[in-house]
């Protein structure tokens, strides 16, 4: 498949019209944009063709900034990521990304979560976790962070925080 055929197929399953679809095969930033801005029914099957775009960094990049704004937004992320988890499961980084929102949602609501997931946990997530967990998490992270940065953002004094609503959001 050419460029041209990818980006109509993306409009067909988006519903997006509005396109030069020479314009966004010549660059990739406004593709990216365009991925980022679409509102696809299906957004697993949205992901999966996104995927395929022939700047796979370009393609992993916007597939992450969607896994961003779903899991910094309100509404119930772990039924959202279980939708589209399939269409990134062979992306590592995507699937540790994905992993680490539900992590960060759990923690932040204040559901348990095992101290192996958050030592495992990037230096991304570590650095969201010092900056909002309270409790025996950031006391884990004090001692125990990846990162010298992780472990001085335990000691920034915060306010005391409730947990969150499940649906918060970030």
């Amino acid at each position: 498949m050419n460029l041209l055929d990818h980006i109509a197929s993306v409009a067909a399953l988006a519903g997006r019209a509005d396109h030069d679809p020479r314009a966004l095969a010549a660059d990739e930033h406004l593709r990216f944009e365009w991925y980022r801005a679409a509102d696809p029914v299906d957004e697993r099957a949205f992901l999966e063709l996104v995927l395929l775009d022939p700047d796979r960094e370009m393609a992993t990049a916007a597939v992450v900034a969607r896994i961003d704004e779903r899991g910094r937004a309100r509404g119930d992320f772990h039924a959202w990521a279980a939708r589209v988890g399939p269409a990134v499961e062979h992306v590592e980084f995507l699937r540790c990304r994905l992993a680490e929102w539900r992590l960060l949602r759990d923690a932040l609501a204040g559901r348990p979560v095992q101290a192996t997931a958050v030592l495992a946990a990037s230096d991304w997530a570590q650095r969201r976790l010092a900056a909002e967990v309270d409790g025996d998490l950031l006391a884990l992270l004090a001692v125990h962070g990846r990162t010298r940065r992780v472990r001085a953002l335990t000691r920034v004094p915060r306010p005391v925080r409730r947990p969150r609503e499940p649906d918060s959001g970030y």
